[in-house]
């Protein structure tokens, strides 16, 4: 039987989408090789620093409920998947959806959160003889979201 505790890393860094891994304060602790090839940067130069330094356009950073720094935290909520700009190494802009949640502890706390980045242009570029594809945003708007996340 595959143990998840060992191998977690394993299973994250083999999706297809660009995954990122932060603590309560918004320090970045694990991205996978999909979203080192979507953004450039490696994970030396993420791991650590503050999720904002990707400058994404769907995040609102805020001081409100409970002291929280972030809206994710602070609502305690999974966010819809929404289209989003961040920000490459090298300096351009790259549209994606994104979708964040939030998972705890054994107590319930919150611990940290995993984002999903998923390429736009890729997206786009899935179609096939001119006709276009339910796009990912269509296909998990039928996701209910209103369990909590686990």
């Amino acid at each position: 039987m595959l143990d998840l505790s060992k191998n977690w890393k394993n299973v994250i860094d083999a999706l297809p989408s660009g995954v990122m891994v932060i603590d309560t304060g918004g320090a970045i602790q694990h991205v996978n090789p999909a979203l080192e090839g979507l953004t450039g940067y490696l994970g030396d130069e993420l791991i650590g620093n503050p999720c904002t330094m990707l400058g994404c356009s769907g995040c609102d950073p805020w001081y409100g409920q409970g002291g929280s720094w972030c809206m994710l935290f602070g609502s305690g909520k999974a966010t819809k998947p929404m289209p989003c700009r961040i920000d490459s190494k090298w300096g351009h802009p790259l549209k994606v959806i994104k979708q964040a949640s939030i998972f705890r502890d054994s107590k319930g706390v919150p611990a940290g959160a995993v984002e999903t980045f998923w390429d736009m242009a890729k997206l786009r570029a899935s179609g096939s003889h001119g006709r276009p594809v339910e796009t990912l945003t269509e296909i998990l708007k039928k996701v209910p979201y209103d369990q909590p996340p686990v």
